[in-house]
């Protein structure tokens, strides 16, 4: 008998964006969202810690020579994040929001921003956000050996039509996301630093 474990897997979101950032600034407001909107990670579920203390999976950083294109630092950030509706069906399924970030040619680079000097990155980021709804999360209708063979037939009596209409819901919540990513990423009053804006002072000169 086939294993029954009900997905819905909904369209992936995309963001790709080649200007300048402030990554610091990007990396905690993410951060922040996804709390405040409950997608934690799944030690918070069980154990009430911090909730994202292990919803990093992947954190990877490289430098990559000149000579091989443009230079500068490869980045790659995973995070998996879980979120449980609410629903009197709560403890039987709940969300997934998979969050990709791979950012090239990254570098910092000097602007002027409301008058004041700072520190910034400037290369290529592409994001890639992917939600999820699942079904029998804790697999106690897998494991069970009577329950397993009724699985079917309780989806399809009694929870289908919930699980279904949550998906609208993670769908809207997947894509406020997504466009807080983009409101923060066009947000951009930067200057870049000209020679002539800073006078050398206290025995600071330009090395060339």
């Amino acid at each position: 008998m086939d294993e029954f474990k009900p997905v819905i897997k909904i369209p992936e979101f995309r963001i790709k964006y080649k200007d300048v950032f402030h990554l610091k600034n990007l990396y905690v407001m993410m951060h922040e969202y996804l709390t405040e909107e409950g997608f934690l990670d799944t030690d918070q579920a069980q154990n009430n810690q911090d909730g994202h203390r292990y919803a990093e999976t992947l954190y990877m950083d490289k430098n990559v020579q000149k000579g091989l294109h443009q230079g500068g630092k490869e980045l790659w950030l995973w995070w998996r994040t879980i979120k449980q509706p609410e629903t009197k069906y709560s403890g039987y399924f709940r969300y997934h929001l998979d969050f990709d970030l791979h950012i090239v040619y990254l570098k910092d680079q000097e602007v002027v921003h409301q008058g004041r000097k700072m520190k910034i990155q400037s290369g290529e980021i592409e994001i890639f956000i992917r939600p999820k709804i699942v079904a029998d999360y804790r697999e106690e209708w897998k494991d069970h050996w009577l329950m397993k063979h009724f699985h079917k037939l309780y989806f399809s009596r009694i929870v289908k039509y919930e699980f279904e209409k949550r998906e609208k819901q993670l769908w809207r919540e997947s894509y406020r996301f997504h466009a807080k990513i983009k409101q923060f990423l066009s947000m951009r009053t930067f200057i870049p630093v000209s020679d002539a804006f800073w006078t050398p002072i206290y025995g600071y000169e330009k090395v060339e």
